[in-house]
């Protein structure tokens, strides 16, 4: 959506209004059965009287299979009044979401008499205007709709104020949503397997689209009336294999139309609804002009679908994407060629990355409204082209945070999601919005918090490991963590020996003030461990779960750690329960927050060698 420039269309909008939603086609029957349908199947209870009200001419019923009708479209929830004038014994009704409303004339033949039938509309804007058969001969004349409240009486009130003239969009709406389309029709031939009605059948089947072959073949949605338009979305048949040629156009009177887009190509990457933007339009009709597809003179479209504001916005329909194929898609339904912020929601991390290219002499971070927007870079932080998989590298000797001697390309939870009037920390290190703290933790802190507890879940591989420097600190990385104020409740680490076809899965927890307590989940931490037959390969995808939660123990809550791998054949490992009540955690002055990526534990790799640590991600989520 685009604020686009001045428009003076309200003459033409207020114009065609009444004729839309207010106003039967030929109501006293001058013209004939002209707009109106006559039902009668064997043509000889109906006919065109020459006895009226007003005018000339009436219709008349003489038998009992006489019955005539028009369908109008009407404005969404609003009351109206059915009028028309009955001499002799008729009926005259409207139906309206299939609900008919009539009135009946017990006439002597003599007079005209009035009825009048008060009806509401809901969402459904169609309806039926009909008259017939009494039990004996009538005539009917003048009939009329009136408006009495909601929209249709704003829009009757407005045509009645006479035409006017606006610098910008006339009565401009807010927001966007679907818009509803009443009618869809297409010039020219087309397959009569594959017609026009099929693109507004809300199916992304491939037998259910509109197929027609040559150059500039035109395809026309009425909207029912003028709506501001605001965005197309369009659904190719075959679109995740070619590139369709087309452009777009609207109209309010469906006469003369002004481009919306010119001459332009499909993106030829799914199946589903690729939107497409443009200034706003106040518009009843748009028309596709077709010119083919890279591969053949074929135009195919699935599903058409306008979106804007007005009185005709309707709840959405999907957009396919449920069932479409994709040319850029790779595993999880990831994209393979957009960054990492448009497959992930980013927008309460930030990344540390292991450069100092500002030369501030800190190591870099990009804060979450820059990693939101579509921030990557090609050495330490992308989307991978083949499995859409968000890549964390990160070169042993980069450069190091101020409290760390290893480098990171890693995510830190901001949970105050770009909001930067929440602070970081507090000096006193009580808690802010942007972290949480245990359960366990005074309830003035709780108060302060962003959060109480919290769960990290990511699915990942990891693909690459250090293999030289010291034995000690060869092929381990950090994949995941909880941070506290100044330690690390949890370091969850992969690590895989140069010798070793699998690797281990462990981690540390880090009490205040005191030693490190290691638990091994999978295989052994030592540096000199066997090959653990059941370990994680290189390039495996495996899944983890990091948990705190309260368990109350004799009246004192008690944190809790729980961890567990998932394997991607759906096996748990599930390590013990770790309480966490000795720890000292259970403070005001603390806080957590979850990190997750490649953190290396290795910074003695030999020079010259091509060692690096890399995991890719491929689902990440929080929860608190």
């Amino acid at each position: 959506m685009k604020n686009g420039p001045a428009l003076c269309l309200a003459a033409l909008v207020a114009g065609a209004s009444p004729a839309l939603a207010q106003t039967l086609t030929n109501p006293g029957f001058e013209a004939g059965w002209g707009g109106w349908n006559d039902v009668d199947p064997n043509k000889d209870a109906t006919s065109v009287s020459g006895h009226f009200n007003t005018g000339l001419k009436s219709a008349k019923i003489s038998k009992e299979t006489g019955h005539f009708e028009q369908t109008v479209t009407l404005y969404p929830d609003s009351e109206y009044e059915l009028k028309a004038f009955v001499k002799g014994p008729g009926i005259v009704g409207v139906e309206v979401a299939g609900t008919e409303v009539t009135a009946s004339s017990a006439g002597d033949g003599e007079n005209w008499v009035q009825l009048n039938i008060p009806f509401k509309t809901g969402a459904d804007t169609g309806a039926r205007v009909f008259g017939g058969w009494g039990g004996d001969e009538a005539r009917f004349d003048d009939f009329e709709l009136v408006a009495v409240s909601g929209p249709a009486k704003i829009a009757a009130e407005e045509v009645a104020s006479g035409p006017r003239e606006y610098t910008t969009l006339p009565d401009g709406c807010e927001g966007m949503g679907q818009l509803r389309v009443k009618k869809v029709r297409a010039e020219g031939d087309y397959d009569k397997e594959y017609a026009p009605d099929r693109v507004i059948d809300h199916s992304f089947d491939a037998d259910s689209r509109w197929s027609a072959k040559g150059a500039g073949r035109e395809i026309v949605l009425d909207l029912g009336m003028p709506q501001t338009l605001k965005e197309l979305g369009i659904a190719f048949y075959k679109g995740h294999e070619r590139k369709s040629h087309f452009e777009m156009a609207a109209s309010v009177d469906g006469k003369a139309y002004a481009a919306l887009i010119p001459r332009t190509t499909s993106a030829g990457k799914t199946t589903a609804i690729q939107r497409f933007d443009f200034d706003d339009m106040i518009a009843r009709y748009v028309k596709i002009a077709a010119y083919g597809n890279e591969s053949s003179e074929w135009n195919s479209i699935l599903e058409i679908q306008p979106y804007g504001c007005g009185l005709g916005m309707i709840d959405p329909t999907g957009d396919g994407s449920d069932m479409a194929e994709y040319s850029n898609k790779g595993l999880f339904g990831l994209f393979t060629d957009v960054p990492p912020s448009e497959n992930f929601d980013l927008s309460g991390w930030k990344i540390t990355v292991p450069y100092d290219r500002n030369g501030d002499g800190k190591v870099d971070e990009i804060e979450e409204a820059e990693l939101g927007s579509g921030w990557q870079d090609p050495e330490v932080f992308y989307t991978d082209p083949v499995t859409g998989g968000m890549v964390f590298r990160t070169i042993p000797a980069g450069v190091t945070t101020q409290n760390s001697s290893y480098a990171r390309s890693e995510l830190r939870q901001m949970m105050r999601a770009g909001d930067t009037s929440i602070s970081t920390r507090n000096d006193d290190g009580t808690p802010t919005q942007n972290n949480w703290v245990f359960s366990s933790a005074p309830q003035e802190a709780q108060d302060m918090a962003g959060g109480v507890d919290g769960t990290l879940r990511a699915t990942l591989a990891v693909n690459q490991v250090t293999r030289t420097g010291e034995q000690g600190k060869a092929g381990r990385v950090i994949i995941g963590q909880i941070h506290a104020k100044d330690d690390e409740p949890i370091r969850l680490y992969y690590r895989k020996l140069p010798g070793n076809k699998f690797g281990s899965i462990y981690y540390a927890h880090e009490p205040i003030g005191k030693d490190d307590i290691w638990v091994e989940v999978i295989g052994e931490r030592k540096d000199n461990a066997e090959n653990p037959v059941d370990g994680i390969a290189l390039d495996e995808i495996f899944s983890y779960e990091i948990k705190v939660s309260g368990k109350e123990v004799d009246g004192v809550i008690h944190p809790m750690l729980d961890v567990k791998i998932i394997r991607d054949d759906g096996t748990e490992i599930v390590a013990p329960s770790f309480d966490m009540v000795e720890s000292g955690y259970n403070v005001a002055d603390d806080f957590m927050y979850f990190k997750a990526g490649a953190y290396s534990q290795n910074n003695s790799t030999l020079p010259g060698w091509r060692d690096a640590d890399q995991v890719t991600f491929f689902k990440l989520e929080t929860e608190h």
